[in-house]
């Protein structure tokens, strides 16, 4: 993905990462952000303009995919307007 326009959609967490202006993880997936040199964990709170991060997604317990599950920690529950995305489909439902 070198070369792509990733950006981060977040409240208190990173929710929603798009790719190109498409959603290719959302929560309740995890999407984490590392310091390229370092590896060590970027907070949002620690994002600035010109870091040089990689965004890492890791699967969810299932538990968390169940229509109770996404109920509670979905897309939806944080306002967003689109379906869950898991990162183990290849950017689809």
């Amino acid at each position: 993905d070198k070369g792509a326009l990733v950006r981060l959609l977040f409240q208190n967490e990173h929710l929603v990462a798009e790719r190109d202006g498409e959603v290719v993880a959302s929560t309740p997936d995890l999407i984490c952000v590392l310091d390229h040199e370092t590896g060590e964990p970027v907070t949002t709170e620690g994002m600035r303009y010109g870091n040089r991060v990689a965004v890492l997604g890791v699967p969810c317990d299932s538990r968390w995919t169940t229509p109770d599950g996404l109920r509670l920690t979905g897309p939806g529950a944080f306002g967003y307007d689109h379906e869950y995305v898991s990162i183990t489909s290849g950017g689809t439902k």
